[in-house]
């Protein structure tokens, strides 16, 4: 995973109007920078002015964790000071006892080897120093050993080798809000209402200048070195990467297959911008029109026929496909026409997309959409920061910035979130809560590879809802309920059924079919309908029992203690291996995780003392007993990134029957 760093801005004056948290002093750095960085706010918070002035930068340094990385420079300053304070010191001495003729060769000697090695300080506002001083000063600590006491109390690790990053100059693209796929006409003849009202075709002419991009530059005195896409130009830049060389050619043709695999059922996609030379020669520019043929399609189709959906789309990823490598990529408003399933797929590209991230690009991001705060639940790669506005008793418009932790869920209340994109969506999938989200995901994707289908596209083909903390939540997993409440919750749920599909997942904790929970649970199952397909699994205690010995071979070394993985990870991974093929995970399927893993802790055992699983990992009860795993979500992401074949997760018999169960659902047909 590429490193984060706090980028140092040493430009103030661009970030004058700009404070992070409550810092009196204005931003010096921006935390965290990240491959994509998504800056949100309501309006007027400066966010766009900020990227702006954040594109006037041509050069950036980065610290791994700027703040700690001060302190380390300064701890190691003052033992550096203390060194060269005692050497001033001893060739004062040295001096005057040269002058009174009490030195000796030794004396003479350590004197010279002190002049000689003379510490020199690091720097903390020029990072891509420090290396080199630091290797330098340990040379001449290695020549003062012995014969200065403060040389011993100097202990500092060197800084590893990538704990700052140079970006030098890079190329940067800027797509504003003011952008469209479609070419701009205007009425050139006759010039008259009436011609407005009821032109004839040979009326129109397209206009040739991008006026959004003069209005930009005129209005923001945007550099000219930024590449600014509003879309205008977007047949002239088809024309000339199709006519171009084969490097360029190649990158067209991925965002082709993008779009062939997104929108046209993976059928070959060929977008042609129509060239007639003989009306080019007479200044005629009508005919000049960006066309789609897609493979076994009759017509052709114009770029302006598809929805503006796909047209958004279509601008955003077209300038990404087609950029240089390790480019900056500035983007206002990303969403603007953009379905909540469409900002969903935006996101996977550039999170995801293959031939994207061996590009290395790095995105600023402005938004107002709620979809993009979504993807911290399951992106590492993205960092999120809230502007607001300072109140300011002189009028001054200024501007507060604080970086937003993973997951933190007051941004989506101040932007008064709920789950509205699972009445956006063709159906729903209803589970407990984000862990077995990530497994159906796990599940979906491996089978889609395995059958040659396209996942799913979340947010318009399915929504995922999560019902923890819910009245269905209650429902199912509460022992005792009132008998009107069941009935409601049930009448509730065929309600929402009549607009959405709902599949329902939900598993039994062990419940036997005649408790009170399980007479719940059946009567669930025998409200299904055509729209509300609920789903019990009888068969496990938890989702997590789904998982097989195979997968928790891959997955058990990230539950070990991390330092003894570290020296000793090979024999850690023998020591899995042999406790696996002695304890059976299928025999555990209706009890609680912590007792499988405790089992597994035994037989795995202890290096130095130390047991080298984690019991940290599961609960743990008064009574000595093995509870649930704690940390249910990481454990889910573990087998969400682990892409096991689809080989592997159907040797449980039912992993492969809910997930075709649940693709089925998916890609019906109302």
């Amino acid at each position: 995973m590429k490193k984060i760093y706090d980028l140092i801005l040493d430009d103030k004056e661009l970030f004058k109007d700009y404070f992070l948290n409550d810092q009196n002093e204005s931003l010096s750095y921006f935390p965290n920078f990240n491959s994509i960085n998504i800056i949100i706010g309501a309006n007027n918070c400066g966010k766009s002015r900020f990227i702006r002035n954040f594109m006037k930068v041509n050069r950036f340094v980065g610290v791994a964790d700027l703040l700690k990385f001060k302190e380390q420079i300064n701890n190691y300053n003052i033992k550096i000071e203390d060194v060269n304070v005692e050497g001033r010191q001893y060739l004062s001495q040295y001096d005057r006892n040269r002058i009174a003729g009490y030195n000796s060769n030794r004396t003479t000697e350590i004197a010279k080897i002190i002049r000689q090695n003379i510490l020199v300080q690091l720097d903390a506002t020029k990072p891509e120093t420090i290396l080199d001083v630091f290797d330098s000063n340990k040379l001449k600590l290695s020549q003062l050993k012995g014969k200065l006491d403060s040389v011993e109390a100097i202990n500092f690790a060197r800084f590893d080798s990538d704990f700052f990053c140079h970006y030098p100059k890079f190329k940067k693209y800027y797509i504003p809000t003011l952008r469209t796929a479609h070419s701009l006409f205007q009425i050139t003849k006759f010039g008259s209402e009436k011609s407005i009202i009821e032109p004839g075709n040979d009326n129109y002419e397209k206009i040739e200048k991008d006026v959004f991009l003069h209005t930009y530059l005129k209005n923001y005195k945007i550099d000219k070195s930024i590449d600014v896409f509003t879309g205008l130009h977007l047949y002239r830049e088809i024309l000339n990467s199709r006519n171009s060389e084969k490097s360029i050619r190649n990158q067209f043709e991925k965002f082709e297959k993008f779009l062939s695999v997104n929108f046209f059922d993976g059928k070959q996609v060929d977008i042609v911008a129509k060239f007639d030379k003989n009306d080019n020669e007479k200044g005629i520019n009508e005919s000049e029109l960006i066309l789609i043929h897609v493979d076994g399609d009759k017509d052709t189709r114009t770029l302006y026929n598809l929805g503006d959906g796909i047209q958004a789309l279509i601008v955003l990823m077209y300038k990404i496909f087609m950029a240089e490598s390790n480019s900056f990529i500035f983007i206002d408003e990303p969403e603007l026409n953009l379905h909540p399933g469409m900002q969903r797929l935006f996101l996977e590209q550039i999170t995801t997309n293959k031939d994207l991230q061996k590009k290395q690009l790095t995105y600023i991001i402005t938004t107002h959409s709620n979809h993009f705060l979504d993807l911290t639940i399951e992106k590492d790669n993205v960092s999120i920061y809230s502007f607001s506005p300072k109140k300011m008793d002189n009028g001054e418009k200024q501007f507060i910035i604080k970086n937003v932790n993973r997951g933190d869920n007051k941004l989506l209340q101040d932007l008064g979130v709920n789950n509205s994109s699972v009445f956006m969506a063709n159906c729903s999938i209803w589970v407990e809560g984000i862990s077995d989200r990530n497994y159906i995901k796990a599940f979906l994707k491996s089978y889609c590879d395995s059958i040659g289908k396209p996942y799913p596209k979340e947010d318009i083909d399915f929504a995922f809802f999560e019902y923890a903390g819910t009245n269905i939540d209650h429902y199912i997993f509460e022992d005792e309920i009132e008998k009107e409440d069941v009935e409601i919750v049930i009448k509730d749920i065929k309600a929402l059924a009549i607009s959405n599909r709902i599949f329902l997942l939900a598993d039994s904790d062990a419940s036997k079919k005649n408790s009170k929970k399980g007479i719940r649970l059946k009567k669930l199952e025998d409200a299904k309908t055509d729209n509300f397909i609920p789903k019990v699994i009888w068969n496990i205690r938890e989702v997590e029992n789904l998982l097989t010995n195979e997968m928790w071979k891959e997955i058990l070394i990230e539950l070990c203690n991390k330092k003894l993985v570290k020296s000793h990870e090979v024999d850690i991974l023998l020591k899995i291996d042999r406790a696996l093929s002695e304890v059976d995970y299928s025999g555990f399927v209706k009890k609680y995780v912590g007792e499988f893993l405790e089992e597994i802790r035994n037989k795995i055992g202890k290096i130095s003392s130390t047991f080298i699983l984690n019991q940290s990992t599961y609960e743990v009860k008064s009574d000595g007993s093995f509870g649930t795993i704690i940390k249910k979500r990481e454990l889910s992401e573990l087998v969400f990134n682990k892409n096991f074949s689809w080989e592997i997760l159907s040797k449980n018999k039912e992993i492969k029957e809910l997930t075709i169960e649940i693709y089925n659902f998916i890609t019906q047909k109302k």
